[in-house]
């Protein structure tokens, strides 16, 4: 196949949309690229590894159902890939990749492949969702104080090293406040664990920017808050120079607003900033778990609808009010304070959060997905339950197109239960490894093969980490890059990636002199620049063609163009120059031929004519 990417009978594919900017195309004045890409997963027994690969990334201008549907099936035919080798797609839950009239795996599942399984979409996306939902109760009340410190001290070098020395005065561990980005996986969890243990010394930073008043009545509670850390009188001294160097600070009307929002959730609503965070990090952990597990690499699939039953019956559980778990430091609040007025709305805010959250992850994870709990019987601590059994056969009925004709599952799955020559599988043990041995046997073809295409399932946002690879190649201030070139450089990391090599150790020979030579690399290398310069010339006559079609003139590049563009200002910037310079000549022309008449006449020459005109033609 293309690119050297292997085919077992049965993969999976996992596809997502990103976006490049770029302004190549000519006809339009501003496009968005989109970029398709799909990955593939294969069972390697030689390996015993599951190998993910990049199958490929495709242009889109558009990202509708009915457009990537042709433009999946015109790749799938480019490469000679049946249709029948598709196992599993997994897609963002978005109505245009998975929608259940006209979503894309819907068209595919009805148009192509009838026998593809339904796994439902990346469920750690779901648990991500799951956090906002949970905190959107809360009215970004952290959230907004994240992305304020954060601006706050991105470029304040001075502000930062401040805070850190008050860190080490408290003995904290210091650090710059951490980024809070809404994509990012539970991301207000991991800079509220940061926030916590950095919020008294944002107290003592931020005091000097309380107003006069304000410092007067949180005197007391800063000298209660070096008291309980131990700060030093020789720190304390430090740190009032801080102050006073702080408080000299030129800053902008923005920046003072943003310090004012930072002070009033600091020392003003303490008590509701502690409260909240007590929430965020007793709570959100738990679905964070989650997430860590099923985004690394290893194969999980046959845990996928345990894992997510495990987490429903845990959320369902804290659902009462007084099961409710609002995290230590609120709970210890709680306790100490019950007629506190701050109290009932809060817990109002975590109930109806828990609530919200429960019913969204209800309607989303796939509890009740018979798929899903096929799945599960793979997993080998469940050998020989009476269930399992049902559920493989199940599995292997899915899976018939991709079995032996003359398999008789249903014996060998009899058997597999029972077989006591397997080998024993602990507790954290390599579930793709203990089927491989498995494999070696050859006792069970057609469970064995069902069980490699379930090995090769995507369940976790793979994809992402896709992007991450790019991140030394594609930077804020280089983003075009062509659709091809980024398949490409796909291609030969993750081949590299799966194969835990690099490249020298891939293509490397025994014997460099006499060893064989890989003939169609060494022609592929060859040709590598004839192809390129072929596709460009083809893409320019495509562009002409274009052109000629809709009567349009040919247009140049961006940097012909600003060339252009500075040549002509240059010129015009010229002539007013010397046009200026002629008018103010002219002037001092005309002032001293003036001087001259006033000498003549004893009066201002301007009194004997009406205009200035006229003053001219009697002067030539």
């Amino acid at each position: 196949m293309d690119w050297g990417i292997h085919f077992h009978r049965g993969y999976s594919a996992i596809y997502r949309s990103t976006h490049f900017p770029s302004t190549s195309m000519r006809l339009l004045p501003m496009v968005t690229k989109k970029c398709f890409p799909s990955w593939s997963a294969t069972s390697n027994p030689d390996r015993k590894t599951v190998d993910v690969e990049h199958l490929g990334s495709l242009e889109v201008l558009k990202c509708s159902a009915l457009k990537l549907e042709k433009l999946l099936v015109k790749f799938f035919e480019d490469n000679k890939i049946p249709w029948s080798n598709l196992v599993s797609m997994l897609m963002d839950s978005c109505g245009v990749m998975r929608g259940s009239k006209t979503g894309l795996e819907t068209r595919v599942r009805q148009n192509h492949c009838p026998t593809l399984l339904d796994v439902d979409g990346d469920s750690c996306h779901h648990i991500h969702n799951a956090a906002k939902v949970f905190a959107a109760p809360f009215s970004s009340h952290l959230e907004r104080l994240f992305s304020d410190l954060h601006a706050d001290h991105q470029w304040a070098s001075d502000q930062l090293t401040y805070l850190r020395e008050i860190c080490d005065f408290m003995s904290i561990p210091g650090s710059a406040p951490k980024r809070f980005v809404q994509h990012r996986w539970l991301s207000a969890y991991d800079v509220t664990i940061s926030t916590q243990r950095l919020l008294p010394a944002y107290k003592v930073l931020y005091y000097v920017f309380m107003d006069k008043e304000d410092k007067g009545l949180y005197k007391d509670p800063l000298k209660q808050l070096f008291a309980d850390y131990n700060v030093s009188e020789k720190a304390q001294t430090q740190i009032r120079s801080f102050h006073e160097d702080l408080s000299k600070k030129g800053m902008t009307q923005l920046g003072k607003d943003r310090k004012k929002r930072v002070v009033q959730k600091v020392w003003h609503e303490a008590t509701t900033t502690e409260l909240h965070l007590s929430v965020y990090t007793g709570v959100l952990p738990i679905l964070k778990e989650y997430v860590m597990v099923f985004q690394g690499s290893q194969t999980l699939i046959h845990k996928l609808h345990d894992k997510q039953l495990q987490l429903w019956l845990l959320w369902t559980l804290m659902l009462p009010v007084r099961a409710m778990y609002v995290g230590w430091e609120a709970d210890r609040f709680r306790v100490a304070h019950p007629q506190h007025p701050l109290l009932k709305p809060f817990l109002q805010d975590v109930s109806r959060a828990y609530s919200i959250c429960a019913k969204y992850l209800q309607k989303k994870l796939p509890l009740q997905s018979k798929t899903l709990q096929c799945l599960s019987a793979v997993d080998p601590v469940v050998r020989g339950h009476t269930k399992t059994g049902f559920e493989l056969k199940k599995l292997t009925h899915m899976m018939s197109h991709l079995l032996p004709p003359d398999a008789d599952t249903h014996q060998e799955i009899l058997q597999h239960s029972v077989d006591h020559t397997l080998p024993t599988f602990k507790k954290g043990d390599d579930v793709v490894r203990w089927w491989s041995s498995v494999f070696e046997t050859g006792k069970y073809p057609g469970l064995c093969q069902a069980v490699k295409a379930t090995m090769s399932i995507f369940h976790g946002p793979l994809v992402e980490s896709s992007f991450n690879l790019m991140g030394d190649i594609i930077d804020p201030r280089s983003t075009s890059m062509s659709i091809a070139t980024f398949s490409a450089i796909q291609t030969v990391k993750y081949t590299l990636q799966s194969r835990k090599q690099t490249a020298v150790e891939m293509f490397s020979r025994d014997d460099v002199k006499f060893g064989a030579v890989d003939r169609r690399l060494c022609s592929n290398i060859n040709s590598a620049g004839t192809r390129d310069k072929a596709q460009r010339q083809n893409k320019l006559l495509r562009a002409r063609e274009r052109r000629m079609e809709f009567d349009c003139q040919p247009s140049t590049s961006a940097a012909e163009k600003r060339k252009q563009v500075v040549e002509e200002e240059n010129v015009a910037r010229k002539r007013h120059i010397a046009k200026q310079r002629k008018r103010a000549l002219e002037g001092l022309v005309q002032a001293k031929r003036l001087k001259k008449l006033n000498k003549i006449f004893g009066s201002p020459a301007t009194t004997c004519w009406s205009t200035p005109l006229e003053l001219k033609h009697w002067c030539q």
